[in-house]
């Protein structure tokens, strides 16, 4: 049986991600910044674009060219995970 709830849910999900990876292909964003940004996306569901900039759990900015020495945030275990990642 269909769940009317879990199917919308599902779909305005989606509909996110995708306009997510719309912006940043109109924003001139590298392809690098975009794969990079879907990695995180993967295991930490608060990210967004601000500009060219991916925004990580509001704590953590990393900037272009998108390496770790691009990542500026408050030092905790935000930044580190975060590095990590990257």
């Amino acid at each position: 049986s269909l769940c009317p709830p879990k199917l919308a849910n599902k779909a305005r999900t989606e509909k996110e991600e995708k306009l997510s990876q719309a912006y940043a292909i109109s924003a001139g964003v590298s392809l690098e910044g975009q794969q990079l940004f879907q990695t995180i996306h993967k295991t930490i569901k608060d990210c967004k674009w601000q500009e060219k900039n991916i925004v990580v759990m509001e704590e953590v900015v990393i900037a272009p060219p998108y390496q770790v020495e691009n990542c500026k945030g408050k030092e905790g275990s935000a930044l580190s995970h975060v590095r990590k990642i990257v």
